[in-house]
């Protein structure tokens, strides 16, 4: 048994430390993290560490001396080539192996000197993430690997791989390194994504604080506090200075009554957890690229509507021009994820009627086929690049406009996003926040929504919709229902490719939201003629 680590990346995005520093070599708390990993190898009887180098690979030849059991393997195409080569370089070491990232940083020992089966070491992370995840069957063991996603086990830099499957791995990477658009953009576990059919893969559960992945310096400084000063321009703390302004601004307080604040998460906004005069409230700032896509004027007014019908949590502030609010901390709840967004059908269906059948009318229209257009042309204004299919699938799913006009609709005031995570669970009550995207809709909308996020069955979405109308589901509502899950998959493919060409990675979602309206497609011309629709 040995391990592999690959350490010979340039980690710039740990700049300024990695300009004089490789990123394994990085002490958190007062030692490099490499050695964390490698005397915590040591302890269980790991008698062969091969490490791979490449950037500043002359900081690493002080572990031969001080670590007997290390070797070195040098990469001199790190700058050219992804992780692929570097697997590729010790595939003759390859044997009951475990194969570490050489920047994660361990803070127990999970490693084990009897291993008798191929595993990742995995944790689970339940909100939206582009980490690589392991979807499992029933049996524990890995069925498919993809590129973002929720409430899934992810890859988390460590696995193990018994000598057979080292032996699949050593053939398929030496077919791989010939192909010079894998070398260049694939990591050596697309090995594994691309032929799981081929292993047998289990994974072994660990704790969110047991093992870091530390990929920029506020994840740094996040576990190591001695690093603060190192932020750009010291960042973290002028961000923070910047909410304490508009704070003080908005509420007309003193900055004494302003207590903690800390980050507490978003994909596309920046939430924190924010204390004043000891109450506890959620601030949220919204991501770069929103103020193209929001209206943050509507989004105030319809906010000012909901609380009439104390549906959502107080709304203490809103600052229109930044989009900046402040609103309610609600202390003990739960957010609804798609696993336990069955157990609410209720609760979702109650509020969400509440909502559709209130007197609260939003000044605005949800057209989902003027968000379409819209997301195109600020994406061309971009010289974005579309999925391949798009433009086909484009022109069908627009005749879906003329299905959904022959039913007369009457639109009412809609979420329009109702993912579970946008619903809050405390005690008996459901609250449903985050009104970016409301206005006037179908109200078949906010369910085909939250149908499809929650990936409910057949059985339970006839659950959710008798719950919604009373046992009286028609025709009509199924096929309403259908387009709008049509809709909301191309829609937020679109999205996707925007939100992409600000910054925010979203792995393969938006892909395969592209492809999910392909087959829904497809599937409703089994129930409705579309060749004549306009």
């Amino acid at each position: 048994m040995n391990a592999i680590i690959i350490a010979a990346g340039m980690g710039t995005r740990l700049n300024p430390l990695t300009l004089s520093t490789p990123k394994p070599l990085v002490k958190i708390f007062g030692k490099p993290m490499i050695e964390k990993s490698i005397e915590y190898l040591l302890q269980e009887g790991i008698e062969e560490i091969v490490i791979v180098t490449g950037y500043m690979k002359d900081k690493f030849e002080y572990l031969k001396d001080k670590y007997k059991e290390v070797k070195l393997i040098y990469n001199p195409k790190y700058k050219e080539y992804n992780n692929i080569y570097s697997f590729y370089l010790v595939r003759e070491f390859l044997k009951d192996s475990y194969i570490l990232d050489g920047d994660i940083y361990l803070t127990r020992n999970i490693f084990k000197k009897e291993v008798d089966e191929s595993k990742y070491f995995s944790k689970k992370i339940n909100m939206f993430n582009n980490e690589w995840q392991l979807l499992l069957n029933n049996d524990g063991k890995i069925r498919k690997v993809e590129i973002g996603g929720s409430e899934n086990y992810i890859m988390s830099g460590i696995s193990f791989f018994t000598n057979e499957d080292c032996q699949k791995l050593k053939k398929i990477v030496e077919i791989y390194v010939k192909d010079e658009i894998k070398l260049k953009k694939y990591y050596w576990d697309h090995i594994i994504k691309e032929n799981i059919h081929e292993f047998d893969i289990g994974i072994e559960k660990i704790q969110d604080n047991i093992i870091y992945e530390i990929d920029n310096l506020e994840e740094l400084v996040e576990l190591d506090k001695s690093y603060k000063d190192m932020l750009p321009i010291n960042s973290f703390q002028n961000e923070i200075q910047k909410l304490k302004e508009i704070l003080i601004s908005n509420l007309k307080i003193d900055l004494k009554d302003i207590g903690n604040i800390e980050f507490i998460g978003g994909m596309t906004n920046k939430n924190y957890l924010v204390e004043i005069n000891s109450k506890k409230y959620v601030l949220r700032k919204p991501g770069e690229g929103t103020e193209s896509i929001i209206n943050r004027h509507n989004e105030k007014n319809n906010l000012k509507l909901v609380s009439k019908i104390n549906i959502d949590s107080n709304l203490y502030f809103f600052d229109e021009k930044s989009g900046i609010k402040l609103s309610e901390y609600i202390n003990n709840s739960e957010m609804l994820t798609p696993s336990n967004a069955k157990y609410n059908l209720k609760k979702v269906a109650v509020i969400l009627k509440k909502l559709h059948n209130s007197q609260i009318i939003f000044p605005n229209i949800f057209d989902p086929f003027k968000e379409m257009k819209r997301y195109e042309e600020l994406i061309n204004k971009e010289d974005g690049k579309f999925y391949e299919g798009y433009f086909e699938l484009k022109k069908k799913v627009l005749k879906l406009k003329g299905v959904l006009k022959s039913f007369n609709i009457e639109l009412v005031s809609c979420h329009n996003d109702t993912v579970p995570e946008n619903f809050l669970k405390k005690g008996d009550n459901l609250f449903l926040i985050d009104w970016e995207y409301s206005g006037l809709n179908d109200p078949i909308w906010d369910l085909a929504a939250f149908s499809i996020e929650s990936n409910l069955s057949d059985d339970e979405e006839k659950e959710l919709l008798d719950y919604y109308f009373e046992n009286s589901i028609n025709s009509t509502i199924k096929i309403r229902m259908e387009v709008h899950k049509i809709c909301q998959d191309f829609l937020w493919s679109i999205w996707t490719i925007f939100k992409e060409m600000n910054g925010v990675s979203f792995g393969e979602y938006g892909i395969k939201r592209l492809v999910s309206a392909q087959k829904r497609l497809e599937d409703l011309k089994l129930w409705i003629n579309l060749t004549d629709m306009e």
